[in-house]
């Protein structure tokens, strides 16, 4: 097993684990790496180049086994647990990231939530009530694994800071800003980046 993974490579796991997904619901049971690429729009080698880096998955002539592969996939990604998830910002974005998760991603429990706003703040989303900044710093210091972000770039700043030294593991941030937080794995989302790169497309059709 090759220790290093490349970010690219883990970006497309989950892309895999989604495909899989819809053979496993169309009562498909194996498929070769040659057809997973032909659906998938990539070639059969990077395919498997990817699952190469955790291990021998599937048979010469013989294929993958569509469940196998999603459960050995999920387990990688550490699909196969719970985690405690806590937002920091509560508008329409927030509440359209929290009301997903509810209803489609039930490995996400949803156990904190924070906005700055006096309105906001002590009504629930979720039957989970909305805490003050203050508040919400005590919160951080137990059972959080993921922080997501939904709050403007200064506060999503501020809140960076609160996180060194808590439990928190992982930051989804959508601050509009890039957060680096020394110990915990950031991942910045920048919403716009995949439209621009669309209109690029669009420009340059060739």
């Amino acid at each position: 097993m090759n220790n290093y993974v490349s970010d690219a490579v883990v970006r497309r796991l989950p892309r895999y684990r989604r495909y899989l997904k819809k053979l496993k619901d169309q009562g498909i049971q194996r498929i070769s790496s040659k057809d997973l690429g032909n659906i998938m729009d990539v070639t059969a080698s990077q395919i498997r180049q990817d699952l190469n880096h955790f291990g021998g998955f599937g048979q010469q002539g013989y294929g993958y086994g569509v469940e196998e592969l999603e459960g050995k996939l999920e387990e990688i990604m550490g699909l196969d647990r719970t985690y405690n998830i806590a937002f920091v910002g509560c508008g329409r974005l927030g509440r359209a990231i929290i009301n997903y998760l509810v209803g489609n991603e039930p490995i996400y429990k949803v156990v904190g939530l924070c906005d700055n706003r006096p309105d906001m703040i002590g009504t629930e989303i979720a039957g989970i009530t909305i805490q003050s900044k203050e508040d919400f710093k005590k919160r951080m210091q137990r059972g959080i694994d993921i922080l997501v972000i939904t709050a403007p770039a200064v506060i999503a700043e501020e809140v960076a800071e609160d996180v060194a030294g808590t439990e928190i593991k992982g930051v989804w941030n959508f601050g509009h800003t890039e957060l680096n937080i020394k110990g915990v794995k950031v991942i910045n989302v920048h919403l716009s980046d995949s439209l621009h790169a669309l209109c690029y497309y669009i420009n340059h059709p060739d």
